[in-house]
């Protein structure tokens, strides 16, 4: 009896803290987050690849890695770099350091959607990087019938110290939607999909509005692989648009 409740107790831990396919984080693959954070004393690995295509100039490779840890129930802080490398110019920045805090306020209730909020600063280590970049998001996540859920994502950006021609403040919003695939056969893969609309940078320009579709899987326990693309299809007053986007990347817990 010992033996077997230490075999249940092993399998639970270990189910605590597995990636899961299921629970969206912005990036892996698209852009919106879920409200829900990783577990209590949980730790996280993500790695992606990222291909921006652009009209006007040549391709941009990025990639980013993140470390996330569980600082409290419903609470976890993460630290991420993203260097990349611009085909136009020929020759890569290793991007600013970005320090986040993800806050759960409350789950899903009866017809309440589960809210969270989450704080990202981004430390100028970049090539030319002025001042802090700060970005506050507000999340919200409801369920669609039995298994479906959508999210939505507003985003308040603001840049401590602007280059000229630059905003100090900037706006953005995503609807998201995730769909387990083959449930209740199989729980192993979610399909995303989301649209998204980012004011501009650069002063004079106006907003992007683009659409994605994802897919992330299971592929063990504690390890979820992803793949999306994106799309801008349409900018307002001139603001740079990017025809296609890839994203690919691995998560691991442990």
């Amino acid at each position: 009896m010992r033996r077997l409740l230490l075999i249940s107790g092993l399998l639970l831990s270990s189910l605590a803290f597995a990636s899961d396919h299921n629970n969206i984080e912005a990036g892996r693959p698209l852009r919106f987050d879920d409200a829900y954070s990783i577990a209590f004393r949980e730790r996280a690995f993500e790695f992606g690849l990222s291909l921006d295509t652009f009209r006007r100039r040549g391709p941009t490779y990025g990639n980013k890695t993140e470390f996330k840890y569980g600082l409290a129930k419903n609470q976890d802080i993460s630290v991420a770099f993203e260097p990349t490398y611009s085909s136009s110019e020929r020759r890569g920045d290793i991007g600013n350091v970005e320090i986040g805090y993800f806050n759960g306020l409350r789950r899903e209730i009866d017809n309440s959607p589960a809210l969270a909020y989450r704080v990202d600063v981004g430390l100028p280590t970049g090539r030319g990087a002025k001042g802090l970049d700060l970005r506050f998001r507000g999340i919200a996540t409801k369920a669609l019938g039995q298994y479906d859920k959508v999210h939505l994502n507003l985003d308040l950006n603001m840049n401590t110290n602007p280059g000229p021609g630059e905003r100090r403040h900037t706006v953005g919003a995503v609807l998201g939607y995730s769909k387990p695939l083959g449930y209740p056969r199989r729980f192993d893969q979610t399909l995303v999909a989301d649209f998204a609309i980012q004011q501009s940078k650069n002063e004079g320009d106006g907003f992007v509005g683009s659409v994605g579709l994802g897919l992330r899987r299971q592929v063990s326990p504690r390890a979820v692989f992803d793949i999306g693309i994106t799309s801008d299809i349409f900018s307002t007053k001139g603001a740079e648009r990017s025809p296609v986007r890839f994203a690919i990347g691995y998560s691991v817990s442990f």
